[in-house]
């Protein structure tokens, strides 16, 4: 079993500041433990919970460059829609 983790830890694995995890645990807003008077965090529980909330393209590991070949150009400076008469 992996030990549990304080607030100052899970701070630093998230990259935040404490106080920022105390209020997120609080609110209910991030995955967390109760025992009695102390708030503790399972690293992979957090791992997972900011992995799913990872937004953009490259969210789940998918390349940034689109797959379609790019468009010729006239090789006088234009490009592609910018005729000049």
């Amino acid at each position: 079993m992996k030990a549990l983790l304080n607030a100052e830890q899970a701070a630093e694995l998230l990259g935040v500041p404490k106080s920022w995890v105390f209020a997120e645990a609080r609110a209910d807003r991030i995955p967390h433990v109760r025992l009695g008077r102390y708030v503790r965090f399972d690293g992979d529980a957090l791992d997972q919970w900011w992995r799913g909330r990872a937004r953009g393209p490259g969210r789940l590991g998918l390349r940034l460059t689109s797959s379609a070949p790019a468009p010729a150009t006239t090789g006088r400076g234009h490009g592609p829609g910018e005729h000049t008469p």
